[in-house]
């Protein structure tokens, strides 16, 4: 993807982690320097995702890493933001009815209204844990598609890691199988080394009192 070279510049692998991949996004129309990252490796899924008031003022980031094993499914959606219309109208009714008394108050409520309203339509990424749980990252619906492209990606990671997983777990099956077969056919033999020494004990103690019965 385009940006993968930056993307990979923000996050911190550990040796062997293999296939890594990532894109950045816009959270909003509006502010669109500020940057979503996100990004996938063999093994987990990493993304960095900033904070914003009212969809304008930025407020610090939050980060969070999953593991691919704790990833069930990846899903794209585009989503209505109910909220966002409401604050948007609102601040937009406020701004037009300040402008004679306070312009500058009237300016600042607009463009809060102005964000809000250019995101009442937005995508998300989605990713739900086999408990049923979910995270959700949303992003500008002006980058829904660059959005599917990176979520098709970790989907077949996903797919992937899990049939090494079921792999894992079949080969450690038959293994224990081994295992078990392994000490069973010892155990008998043992059990038969001892029936053995126990005849060739009890053989001399027969011939002994069959002389002497004689």
């Amino acid at each position: 993807m385009a940006e993968t070279a930056q993307t990979m510049t923000e996050f911190t692998y550990a040796p062997g982690e293999k296939n890594i991949i990532g894109d950045r996004f816009s959270p909003s129309v509006v502010i669109f320097w500020l940057k979503t990252s996100v990004a996938a490796s063999s093994t987990r899924v990493q993304y960095k995702a900033p904070n914003t008031l009212f969809g304008l003022i930025p407020l610090g980031a939050s980060t969070k890493t999953i593991p691919l094993r704790n990833i069930a499914s990846v899903d794209t959606n585009t989503r209505f933001n109910l909220g966002s219309l409401v604050w948007g109208l609102i601040f937009l009714f406020v701004g037009f009815g300040m402008f004679d008394s306070n312009a500058l108050v009237a300016i600042v409520c607009l463009l809060v209204a102005a964000a809000n309203l250019a995101n009442v339509m937005s995508a998300s990424l989605v990713f739900h844990d086999p408990s049923g749980g979910a995270n959700a990252i949303t992003v500008s619906i002006l980058e829904k598609d660059k959005l599917m492209k990176l979520a098709q990606e970790i989907q077949a990671r996903v797919f992937t890691d899990a049939d090494q997983l079921r792999h894992e777990e079949s080969m450690h099956m038959a293994e224990k199988q081994y295992t078990a077969q392994t000490n069973s056919v010892l155990i008998q033999q043992q059990m038969l080394a001892n029936q053995q020494a126990q005849a060739v004990q009890q053989a001399p103690t027969q011939s002994e009192q069959t002389q002497q019965g004689e």
